[in-house]
């Protein structure tokens, strides 16, 4: 901490016990600790065999953290800690499952996996010390995701399951197609529109307003659309609008430009597809799905196709493309393991984020049907895998929506995950400011950094445990609320993406 800012925060927390600040990153050479989420496919099974009664399945829901401790040549070893996780339907009974364990993954000939974990099981009646194992060491997907079937090593009369699948996200961050007006959470009874960016957990990211307020549209419109997201070093924002506009400082936008919070155009339409040697001039394309990849290239789907003049060849309105020139998966690859009834219709491209393995996950602009009546919405959250991620009314359950509609759609999406930046370890933040607000007691914190998105933690000693104390934010300042009240001593230090 720089003296100067020491004297501030002498002079702001004069009566505190003790509030330093440390800000930190993650340590080069030490292997990330990924927080992993899990996703919906994933259950608790409650058995008795000889009592005659019904088998529960419940849904599992929660998270756990991973982190490498060896690797060689042929396989790598994995730490399981702060398993956290609920199983149960709605009001009923609802069991409690933590503990740890170890992950091995990796093999000679084929690919295999080998879990083991000490987990707790509370089911609200007694509290069950057990462990588990996976019998099937077929990696079922692709790294980084993780599913296994794990059961007791040692099971009795009663017996427990458990079916895992989860990815490596803390939050996801989307807009949907058609508005809501959240019913339970806050802002209560604030209607959100689909040009709102929202998260996972129920809270609202940023309101479109806030997004275009710097472009200089006049008159000012509180609600532009969003069609496309990702966020940039320094917490900027990247977005499209579904329809173009005039700035008073930047020209004319088309609804394919990929536009900031802090009143830039990013990326022109033209620069996008312009490796494609389109044959028409840009405009009318469009700009669907987005997603900043390593170095200057862009992934990107168009809302109308084009012909491409340097490929030869349709470019198709759900495909996935790369600002280099090249189409990275066309809508029919995306879709393949789905087996859609009608496999020569192009579906569209949505929101996209491709994971460092290579899968791809999605939305698709029109819903389809797969070969036994499965139904797949425009707002589900899909994997080229072949596996449903989310459906679209659990994405949007936080927020309790009134309208009773099947289906929100999904237009853009942004994950905040722990895995490894491309660049690799993201360099310190720097502290700028705390200050204490006198009348709330909250603690505020600016910073310069080079992260995506960020949030603030706090230790009450500086070794950890390290808990979030704010949420995850995109700019200055983080807020701890009514952390100075009383007499407090605490450690601070800023997570960045």
């Amino acid at each position: 901490m720089n003296a100067s800012l020491f004297r501030r925060l002498s002079r702001s927390l004069a009566w505190a016990v003790l509030f330093p600040v440390f800000v930190q990153a993650e340590s080069p050479g030490r292997p990330p600790i990924v927080r992993y989420t899990l996703l919906p496919d994933s259950s608790l099974i409650d058995d008795c065999g000889p009592c005659g009664r019904p088998t529960l399945l419940l849904p599992l829901r929660g998270t756990l953290d991973l982190q490498l401790i060896d690797e060689n040549p042929v396989f790598a070893h994995y730490a399981i800690r702060n398993i956290d996780l609920l199983a149960g339907w709605g009001g009923e009974q609802r069991y409690r499952v933590t503990g740890e364990g170890e992950l091995t993954v990796g093999g000679e000939v084929a690919l295999t996996q080998a879990w083991r974990l000490t987990l707790s099981i509370d089911n609200g009646n007694e509290v069950r010390a057990t462990e588990f194992t996976n019998q099937e060491p077929t990696v079922e997907r692709p790294w980084p995701m993780l599913k296994a079937r794990l059961d007791e090593t040692d099971p009795g009369i009663f017996f427990y399951r458990i079916e895992l699948a989860a990815a490596p996200f803390r939050v996801l961050w989307f807009s949907t197609t058609a508005g809501m007006t959240p019913g339970l959470t806050e802002p209560y009874n604030v209607h959100l529109t689909g040009g709102d960016l929202l998260a996972s957990d129920g809270r609202v990211v940023k309101r479109n307003a806030e997004l275009s307020r710097n472009l200089g549209l006049m008159p000012l419109v509180p609600d532009l659309g969003l069609d496309a997201v990702d966020l940039l070093p320094g917490g900027e924002v990247a977005f499209s609008l579904p329809d173009g506009v005039f700035s008073e400082s930047l020209g004319d936008l088309r609804d394919g430009d990929v536009l900031s919070d802090h009143g830039r155009v990013v990326r022109t339409q033209a620069e996008l597809i312009g490796a494609f040697g389109s044959e028409v001039p840009p405009g009318g394309e469009g700009l669907d799905a987005l997603q900043f990849a390593a170095g200057d290239e862009v992934y990107f789907s168009v809302r109308n196709g084009f012909y491409s003049g340097t490929l030869g060849r349709q470019i198709g309105r759900g495909d996935l493309l790369s600002s280099q020139g090249t189409v990275l998966r066309t809508n029919a690859e995306l879709l393949s393991r789905f087996k859609p009834v009608d496999a020569k219709t192009d579906y569209g491209l949505d929101a996209v984020h491709v994971w460092p393995g290579g899968e791809v996950w999605f939305s698709v602009e029109d819903g389809f049907q797969g070969p036994n009546f499965e139904n797949y919405g425009r707002g589900d959250l899909l994997s080229d895998q072949g596996y449903v991620v989310i459906r679209n009314l659990d994405l949007v359950a936080p927020f309790s929506p009134l309208e009773d509609l099947a289906d929100f759609g999904l237009d853009a999406l942004f994950i905040v995950t722990d895995l490894p930046p491309a660049g690799g370890v993201l360099p310190a933040p720097t502290c700028v400011s705390l200050a204490v607000d006198p009348g709330t007691g909250s603690v505020m914190l600016e910073w310069k950094a080079p992260g995506r998105v960020f949030q603030l933690e706090r230790a009450e000693d500086v070794l950890g445990p390290w808990l979030p104390r704010s949420a995850i934010v995109t700019e200055p300042p983080a807020v701890d609320p009514g952390a100075a009240e009383g007499s407090p001593r605490g450690f601070y230090r800023l997570r960045q993406w």
